[in-house]
């Protein structure tokens, strides 16, 4: 009798839908979308009023008080990097980075210190109201230094750490598969960590991967980035955009978001006197713009994709639509140091319809949502409560006994 009882207890159990399981989720940022530190004694500056000692680290992604005239200059010598030697992409001299809150959600939850500008804040603040979820046991982050891609010496110790956090997540969590979250340029980065780990490591820990806004078939506007400088609507006045070109043109991650020609084809994105550029054509539209060490950044990035469908785990996609997205660019005097006329396409603002919708093609696929409206852009879609609900659902799905 005491074992029907039990059985009986069970069957009422699961089919009342009480049980939560607690699935432990890592959240893996996209581009500029981890704090970076800095820590810097170097042997010059720009200016006269540039610091050449920090005097412990300090706050380089994102300062906002560092990004205004004049001291942009100051922030930008700090923050790009020494390309001088292609294979081996490496910090200014004397300057040291790092990332903040590893393993926690701090150094993504917010972009700058002052929590002005929020990136996965509001969602690790719905999560945290689920029944036992907490920020470092089960909620966790693993942000990176995002001007290295995958396959650099940073982006491989990356995937090393990664590894590690997932296996130390599945562990304190009573051996529980981990979900992975991975938003925008962390997409790809994620995909490339799930094609180096063995399909057995892959079983054993990964519950699901939980891909929102990926950036898998580019991004035109990292083309307008490297072209003229990508300022995010700050007028010029208080952002020089050719400042900030000056920064992204040393970051290989930029060159990587670049819409590929295997997806694009013969599709023109640039337009300057009487001429266009393809995607096939990168190489030449960067030589022309002065930018000589483009095409050896374009190359050093050409064998790691932004897209695998086959990569061995289940998939969840959400992305936006129907925003305005820039997609091509037409430039006419003072080309490449002007600000183009900007022709859009649609997308989540950001990242072009096209490589928001390769996520469909994913091999094991298991849910795709598309949201439309308010806060649909690619940002602002992390702070959606239908987005937050539908993670925190996916989290604590109740999953029936197989009798």
């Amino acid at each position: 009798m005491l074992i029907f009882g039990l059985i009986a207890s069970l069957l009422l159990k699961y089919s009342e839908g009480d049980d939560q399981t607690q699935r432990p989720v890592i959240l893996v940022p996209g581009v500029f979308g981890s704090q970076v530190e800095g820590n810097y004694d170097k042997d010059s500056s720009p200016h006269i009023y540039c610091s050449k000692k920090s005097g412990g680290w300090t706050t380089l992604w994102l300062c906002i008080e560092c990004m205004l005239p004049p001291v942009v200059s100051c922030w930008a010598d700090n923050i790009k990097l020494n390309i001088t030697d292609i294979n081996n992409i490496k910090n200014r001299d004397g300057v040291k980075t790092k990332v903040n809150d590893w393993g926690y959600t701090g150094g993504i939850d917010y972009l700058d210190k002052n929590k002005f500008v929020v990136q996965f804040g509001k969602m690790t603040d719905g999560l945290v109201k689920l029944p036992g979820y907490e920020r470092g046991v089960n909620i966790r982050g693993a942000p990176y230094d995002y001007r290295y891609p995958p396959k650099s010496s940073v982006g491989k110790r990356y995937m090393v750490a990664l590894k590690y956090l997932i296996q130390e997540t599945y562990e304190i969590n009573n051996q529980t598969p981990v979900v992975i979250l991975a938003h925008s340029m962390g997409n790809p980065y994620v995909i490339n960590f799930f094609k180096l780990m063995p399909q057995s490591w892959k079983d054993m820990y990964i519950d699901s991967y939980l891909a929102i806004a990926g950036v898998f078939g580019g991004s035109a506007k990292a083309i307008r980035t490297l072209t003229s400088g990508e300022t995010e609507g700050v007028p010029d006045l208080v952002l020089d955009p050719l400042i900030m070109r000056e920064v992204e043109r040393t970051a290989p991650t930029v060159y990587w978001l670049m819409p590929p020609p295997q997806v694009w084809g013969d599709t023109p994105f640039v337009f300057v006197n009487g001429r266009n550029y393809t995607a096939k054509q990168y190489s030449d539209m960067m030589l022309d713009q002065g930018n000589t060490k483009g095409p050896d950044l374009l190359n050093l990035i050409s064998d790691t994709p932004l897209f695998e469908a086959d990569i061995g785990v289940d998939v969840y996609c959400i992305h936006g639509a129907n925003n305005p997205t820039p997609y091509q660019f037409k430039y006419g005097k003072g080309y490449p140091d002007v600000d183009p006329s900007t022709i859009n396409g649609m997308g989540d603002g950001t990242v072009n319809q096209r490589s928001l919708e390769l996520c469909k093609k994913f091999k094991r696929l298991k849910d795709y949502k598309v949201v439309e409206g308010d806060l649909s852009t690619h940002l602002e879609i992390l702070q959606r409560e239908d987005v937050i609900k539908y993670v925190g659902d996916h989290l604590t799905r109740s999953e029936k006994l197989d009798f």
